[in-house]
């Protein structure tokens, strides 16, 4: 599960402290900016707050209707390096509307974060153990993508420059 205090890098290359609390285990909505699980969307209405919403890989935008007008954030969770789920989901939730932060959390390091970018995240919690300035630093490693994607909609043959 997240989490919350670790910092939080910002597809700019900013870093910041996470705003974002989880419901405590005595089920009391904590006050401000909250992280609600897909179980727990029932206390959306009830949060004072940002508004954001945890995914796992069992919780597919594919199979799942989520209200994402009311949401501000979603965090999705990579399990393992080796689940590409949560880029997909990220591509999904851009093509479904979702104009709001979206956050990857769990397996995130600076090897991954240009992909993560451009599947449409636009900040990362990077793995316990990692280095998060190293990984800031990574974030301009690649800066003419050769392939459209979400976050990238003319590609730069595409474009002349």
């Amino acid at each position: 599960m997240l989490n919350t205090a670790l910092q939080v890098l910002f597809k700019d290359g900013s870093i910041a402290d996470n705003s974002y609390q989880l419901i405590g285990e005595d089920g009391i909505l904590p006050q401000g900016d909250v992280v609600l699980t897909v179980e727990q969307l029932d206390q959306l209405a009830n949060v004072t707050g940002k508004k954001a919403l945890y995914l796992t890989v069992d919780a597919s935008p594919e199979t799942h209707e989520f209200p994402l007008d009311q949401l501000d954030a979603i965090f999705i969770e990579f399990a393992g390096f080796n689940d590409g789920r949560g880029y997909s989901f990220a591509a999904l939730l851009r093509r479904q509307g979702f104009e709001g932060e979206l956050r990857a959390t769990g397996d995130v390091f600076k090897d991954v974060l240009n992909y993560m970018k451009r599947s449409g995240f636009d900040s990362f919690v990077i793995k316990e153990g990692k280095d998060i300035t190293e990984a800031a630093a990574g974030l301009g490693d690649f800066t003419h993508p050769y392939q459209a994607s979400t976050a990238v909609k003319e590609a730069h043959y595409q474009t002349g420059a």
